[in-house]
């Protein structure tokens, strides 16, 4: 069974850009996921898609209509879902990141627990042989999105079974991000990273262990 560490804070406060930059050195060896948002010229937030890990890191960029992989979009109406994006592509992109050597999980406990084959197969990834790092949505941040998006009742309920899911494994932590705690939160990251890479006698050069 692999391993995994999941950071949980509060919107904004920096957990993709710290994974992101703790993973850099990892691009070529990564598979998963992120979650992109899309801005206007203003920086309103128009919505969020689903990006393979093979890709380049970008946690934000500029809207347009013709992207692909958006599960949630600005309309005249308001935000709407796309649920369908993880039965298919989501779905996709997690099998076919199944010969990676690390898996990205940024973010899960949105809207995509209303899928219940997509949440079925990031527990398979989880509990794979392949070790897990990513982001998993606070409680705080649920309840903010509820606000906007239409959701299923009682998605908090949902939230707190994903939760228990992954505290009664052994194998795996969960760390409060707080911005104060960052070096502290990075030191771990790392150390996450040097153990995961040093069981598989693989560095980002071809040498055993991480050199940072």
């Amino acid at each position: 069974m692999g391993k995994f560490l999941f950071l949980k804070g509060d919107s904004g406060e920096g957990k993709t850009t710290l994974l992101f930059e703790c993973l850099k050195p990892f691009h070529r060896m990564v598979g998963g996921f992120y979650s992109q948002r899309l801005l206007n010229e203003d920086g309103m937030t128009m919505g969020f898609r689903m990006v393979p890990a093979e890709e380049e890191w970008i946690p934000a960029t500029v809207y347009k209509k013709a992207m692909t992989n958006v599960f949630i979009e600005r309309t005249d109406h308001g935000f709407q879902k796309n649920l369908q994006i993880f039965k298919t592509d989501g779905l996709e992109i997690l099998r076919s990141s199944a010969h990676k050597e690390l898996f990205l999980l940024d973010e899960i406990g949105g809207i995509e627990l209303f899928v219940p084959e997509f949440i079925d197969k990031v527990l398979s990834c989880i509990d794979s042989q392949v070790p897990c790092i990513g982001v998993l949505k606070s409680h705080k941040n649920l309840e903010s999105m509820r606000t906007r998006i239409p959701a299923e009742p009682d998605p908090d309920k949902i939230l707190q079974d994903l939760e228990e899911e992954l505290v009664k494994r052994t194998n795996g932590r969960i760390l409060t991000f707080e911005r104060e705690k960052r070096e502290h939160i990075r030191t771990e990251i790392i150390g996450f990273l040097r153990e995961c890479t040093e069981k598989e006698g693989k560095g980002t050069d071809g040498r055993k262990g991480l050199d940072l």
